[in-house]
């Protein structure tokens, strides 16, 4: 794997999914996300703009994601870690949260897990049959995003990563463990977010809101070609981290950068 790359954007992209990079409830399968150069924007779901004699799909109920729940990331440079930390807090809090900076003041890297990850999706050929059958409604939004105008996409939400939680660990290097003083966060966080050890562990600190939020999505993009409209895969990287309204930040110089994978439970 490269090194350059900014794990804020990209810390779920060796799985498959790009990352929503403020965890938010209401980032939906059949949502519409809107490409606009650098931006992407959350438009709204595709069945308010499209008309078709197909009955409109609906997601399955919530899955164990086997292949997330249980993994950890290697670990991220602090200052990395902590943003998408806060990222995550801000979500479950519904506002910006107070900066945990002194209580991992001693960690020089975090790592982190999210628990009871669910996945929520509809397939691909269920969303595709239903766009073949019918054809956009109009309006200056529609035209904007499905025109294929360029450096202006729209991409269609097929299935999403939900968690109420996520796993701390704070590390002075790769094989020491940093304690933390959990009453200490939970003062400073209030009663909106949960702070406890996880079970079985003196270091690991679990973050948990009172709602799913999604943190991950897979999408495709829909364009007109040659009169018919076609879908197309999307990358799974750093430029399609999702964040609305704004850009992603720009990488920083690889020297500052940590590469990260997930590393599976070994059963």
């Amino acid at each position: 794997m490269g090194a350059c790359k900014d794990p804020r954007l990209t810390y779920l992209n060796d799985q498959g999914y790009n990352v929503v990079r403020l965890p938010r409830k209401g980032i939906v399968p059949f949502g519409v996300i809107g490409r606009d150069g650098n931006a992407r924007n959350w438009l709204g779901t595709i069945d308010q703009i499209w008309t078709s004699p197909v009955p409109v799909p609906k997601p399955g109920d919530p899955q164990p994601a086997a292949g997330i729940k249980g993994t950890k990331t290697s670990d991220l440079k602090i200052s990395f870690g902590l943003e998408i930390l806060a990222n995550a807090l801000s979500g479950m809090f519904g506002s910006t949260v107070p900066s945990l900076d002194a209580a991992y003041k001693d960690a020089k890297s975090v790592q982190f897990s999210f628990k009871e990850v669910q996945s929520v999706g509809i397939d691909p050929f269920v969303i595709g049959n239903f766009l073949a059958k019918g054809d956009l409604s109009g309006g200056p939004v529609v035209k904007r995003f499905f025109t294929g105008q360029q450096h202006v996409e729209a991409l269609i939400v097929t299935e999403v990563l939900q968690s109420k939680s996520i796993g701390v660990i704070g590390k002075k290097d790769s094989g020491t463990e940093v304690g933390v003083n959990v009453p200490q966060i939970q003062a400073t966080l209030g009663a909106k977010i949960n702070v406890s050890l996880a079970t079985g562990s003196q270091s690991e600190v679990v973050y948990e809101g009172q709602d799913f939020l999604v943190f991950g999505y897979k999408a495709f993009g829909i364009a007109m070609v040659n009169g018919e409209w076609t879908i197309h895969g999307i990358d799974v990287d750093a430029e399609n981290a999702f964040a609305i309204g704004s850009a992603p930040d720009p990488l920083v110089d690889s020297n500052q950068l940590v590469d990260i994978d997930f590393n599976p439970p070994k059963h």
